[in-house]
């Protein structure tokens, strides 16, 4: 197990000497996108409504389409991220032992932390998953928009016949037809309300997409602070001359 727990802790040590160029890319992307302040959500909304009124309803939104990539690829770096340093926590947590338990208790405190940023990180990617499926349903509620059916129809036939002039004949003939319908409601006309619900679908989103991106930020922040504060004692509970992680791996101690 010794590899194993060199292993982690070279993983976690990479994660802390990149962390604040990880912070940085992220602060960056967030600061591009488009719609800030306290209005946020109406600012979105409003352009959004702009954007839907020009009648193309089936249009991707691009805005939330690039938040949608940032967050979700930040979400799954932080849960993935969590996850090593849970390992490498883990893997360091020596066999029990009466006193000396104070290392034991920082790590056990830190591994709460990244269970709890963990979870929200996959939650927000749970939670998020349904946009797309969410916003093709309102779509497809927009009656202005044409909708074509199609119905195909084969039918055949086969007929024997016996003591014929050239003999015994059959036949067989096959026939196809297909009907194509194209039906538009309310004579083409954009339903104003649908827009401003696929808009509002829209700018919710944007706004839950940000605010995990900032909730996980935060989350990630505190993690470094923590795993840079408690190197010492998240690696090496009882000091560096302790040896007592058992041939078959950490004990966990509750």
């Amino acid at each position: 197990m010794d590899s194993y727990r060199k292993k982690s802790s070279a993983d976690a040590r990479s994660i802390l000497e990149s962390g604040i160029s990880t912070l940085d890319a992220l602060n960056t992307s967030l600061a591009a996108l488009p719609f800030k302040g306290n209005d946020a959500l109406s600012q979105a909304e409003s352009a959004f409504v702009a954007t839907l009124a020009e009648g193309d309803v089936e249009k991707a939104n691009e805005v939330v389409d690039a938040a949608y990539k940032v967050t979700r690829d930040a979400l799954s770096m932080g849960s993935n991220h969590s996850r090593t340093l849970e390992r490498f926590v883990n893997l360091h947590v020596p066999q029990m032992e009466d006193g000396n338990n104070f290392g034991v208790t920082v790590q056990l405190m830190f591994s709460k932390l990244l269970k709890e940023e963990r979870e929200k990180c996959e939650k927000s990617l749970s939670e998020t998953s349904k946009y797309y499926s969410s916003r093709a349903d309102a779509i497809d509620k927009f009656s202005h928009l044409a909708k074509t059916s199609k119905t195909e129809t084969k039918s055949s036939s086969n007929s024997n016949a016996t003591g014929g002039k050239d003999g015994d004949e059959k036949k067989e003939s096959t026939s196809s037809s297909t009907e194509e319908k194209t039906s538009i409601s309310d004579g083409g006309k954009i339903n104003q309300h649908r827009v401003k619900a696929l808009a509002a679908l829209d700018a919710q989103m944007y706004t839950d997409l940000v605010g995990a991106l900032q909730t996980m930020m935060d989350g990630f922040v505190v993690i470094l602070d923590n795993l840079e504060k408690n190197w010492d004692k998240l690696e090496n509970p009882r000091g560096k001359g302790y040896g007592g992680y058992g041939s078959g791996g950490s004990s966990m101690v509750y």
